[in-house]
This record gives C-alpha cells, structure tokens and sequence, in this order.
C-alpha cells in the first residue's frame, strides 16, 4: 500500500509542484473533519497522496459504485468509505441516515474528507450557497472531532477544471489525456504546474458558528476559500503549456459561460404563459412557499430558484419529486436544468427542452472525494 500511494505521489509529481502550508494542524489524535475547495477533478487525489505522510483521508463514495469489483480495489486504495446511494427523489428521513452514517464514522476515528460545495469549481471563486450536507454534520457530529479547512489554489486553469473548456469532464477522458501529456514529455521533461495547499484548524470557529443558521455558516466557509482570490485571478490567469517543447495554450482564454456556474444561472428563458393553466401555476406557487417557508406573494415567475428562493438540491429534488407525483402529464428534466420558476411550471406541462430517465449518479464523472454528496446538497 505504502508502495502504490509512493508511485502515485512521484507520478503526480511530473506535472505538479506541491506546497503544503500550516501542516502542524494536521497534528492530533482525533478524527478530523476535512473541508476543502473543490477546484478541479484532480485535487482529492493530490490531497489524499501529499497529506498522507501527516494523515489517513477517506473520501465518500457511493456504494453503488464501491461495490463494483472493477472499482472498489481502486477506492480501496484511498481509504474510501462507502455510503447508501441518495437519489434525486430520496426523502428527507434517507438524507438524515446518510448524515448519521458519517457522524458514526467520525465518532470510530475515521478522518472524513467531504466538499461543502458537492461540486468542483462552475466559476473562479468557491460557491456553496446553500448546500446543507457540512452544516447538517457539523451540527450532529461529536465535540472532540478537529474540523479542518483546507484551500487548493492554481488548479483552476489545468485540464482538470470547468475552465479547460467546460466539457462533460469524464474521470478516466481526463486522466488518459493527462498519461499521454506525460509520455509526450518523456516524465522528466513536463512543464510544471505549481499548487498551493493551505490548512488552517477551524475547529472553534466553526463549533460556535453551527449556531447560527445555514446561510451564516456557507457564507463564513465561502470567505475563507476566496480570500484573495480575486488578486490572483486577475494577476494570475495561467494556462501552463502541456508540452516542453510547444506552448499549446498561448491563446487559450476561459469559455465564455460554465455550466452551473452563477452566470449561467442567471441566464434564463423567456417562455409565452398565456395559455398556461393558471390552477397549475398557483399548485406550484404554494408548493414552492411551502418548501421554503415563504409567503407566496414574493415568488415570480422568473425568480431564480437557487439566487433569488434560495433552493438547495433537496429542494429540488422534493419539487421535481411533487410534480412528477401530481401532474399527469409532467416532463423528467435534469434536476440541474431546473433554474426558474417558469421550468418548474412547463415541467409540470411537458415541455422541458430536455429528457432524463431515472438514474444513479455517474460515479466516474466527477472522481472528487465527494461522490455521492453531490446529489444531496
């Protein structure tokens, strides 16, 4: 095991130079609590390797996943720790035994790494608005675990990242591309990338601050990650060329829209409502008011269901699921395709721009130490 975790190390190593800052809080006893900005696909496996001489990390996966043959001996190697598979129409009693699962693990000295934000970077700055799965752990787990914070900086413009050029970015796509990079230069001859990984013990802060509410603990969390990181982006936009002896970046620049980034989100679809059925509008209406606890009269039709109502994934998921359940007629869009009220109404009529069958999540899309998380928060 040492031997394998010394191989991926040195081969991380060709492309990547890696600081690590303030690792004496990584010295304890106790189980840890790890919360770190999701950047790229890459970092959980650079976190896990060049941490692992300070501390053992397990990231979360799905057991859907982890029990495939072909995976498990692979999460294995990463002290990966398996969870029940939530699925978008999970309810809220199932969400609560995933939560419970991950305080007994930490209570049995397990060192937990989970992403506040469920999902890699969607623009240059941290956002987990109002994602709920750290906060609800927070607020379960016991006293003695130490919750530790860590910040991974430059990984943002590497092949690994939604600013490459916002694909659908496949683990394994990605990981043979970056195999031929380093053949290509021989190992030795790679450009070098450098990263940067802080850490910082915020085990009292954020034991008082489970206090408050959820949106007081996200934004604490998202002004720790994007401390200074508007001086970098704008000083530091960097492209690293792939090859020792061809620049293959020059010109690259960021695509112009991120899928599920707050840009995107912003953007929406104006839709003709004259011949919507007006009792289909108000059923969604009181649902939505119910769901958030709202008055009714504030909603519109093209408020922002994250931005402007505040929705979280489940959320979503208790929406999707309500409409599915009560309209006859109702469409299966991708969850994340949800972005207005104006969806949510001509989901109710059929007439979605897209199509999903029920499915699990696609483990290999998104190898982040967080597997199943995304789903839920």
């Amino acid at each position: 095991m040492k031997f394998i975790l010394i191989f991926i190390k040195l081969f991380l190593s060709f492309r990547y130079k890696v600081k690590i800052y303030w690792s004496e809080n990584l010295s304890n006893s106790w189980p840890f609590l790890i919360l770190p900005n999701h950047v790229a696909l890459v970092d959980p496996q650079i976190l896990i390797v060049f941490l692992w001489k300070y501390l053992k990390i397990s990231p979360l996966a799905s057991e859907a996943y982890y029990n495939k043959p072909w995976l498990k001996q692979v999460m294995d190697l990463f002290w990966t720790v398996s969870i029940w598979e939530i699925l978008d129409w999970a309810n809220i009693e199932d969400v609560e035994k995933v939560f419970s699962k991950v305080v007994e693990w930490l209570k049995n000295n397990k060192n937990i790494l989970i992403y506040p934000s469920g999902q890699i970077y969607r623009q240059w700055f941290e956002s987990i608005i109002w994602k709920q799965s750290v906060y609800n752990i927070v607020n379960l787990m016991p006293d003695n675990v130490k919750i530790i914070w860590i910040k991974t900086r430059w990984l943002w413009w590497s092949i690994w990242s939604k600013a490459w050029d916002n694909w659908e970015t496949w683990f394994f796509t990605c990981f043979l591309s970056w195999v031929k990079i380093l053949f290509a230069n021989l190992f030795v001859l790679t450009p070098k990338r450098e990263v940067k990984i802080e850490i910082q013990d915020l085990t009292k802060d954020i034991l008082e601050l489970r206090k408050n509410d959820l949106n007081t603990f996200n934004k604490y969390l998202e002004d720790f990650y994007n401390t200074q990181n508007w001086e970098e982006y704008i000083e530091q936009i960097n492209y690293i060329k792939h090859y020792f002896y061809f620049d293959n970046v020059k010109n690259k620049k960021e695509p112009k829209i991120i899928s599920g980034s707050i840009k995107e989100l912003n953007l929406s679809v104006k839709r003709d409502l004259s011949k919507v059925d007006q009792s289909i509008v108000s059923k969604i209406f009181d649902k939505i008011a119910l769901v958030k606890s709202i008055n009714k009269n504030i909603i519109k039709w093209d408020s922002n269901l994250i931005l402007d109502l505040f929705f979280d994934s489940l959320d979503l998921a208790e929406i999707k699921s309500y409409i599915q359940a009560n309209f006859k007629w109702a469409s299966n869009p991708p969850i994340l395709d949800l972005k207005t009220v104006w969806d949510l109404v001509f989901m109710a009529i059929w007439q979605s721009t897209t199509e999903e069958k029920i499915k699990p999540c696609n483990w290999w899309k998104d190898f982040s130490g967080n597997l199943m998380l995304e789903r839920i928060v």
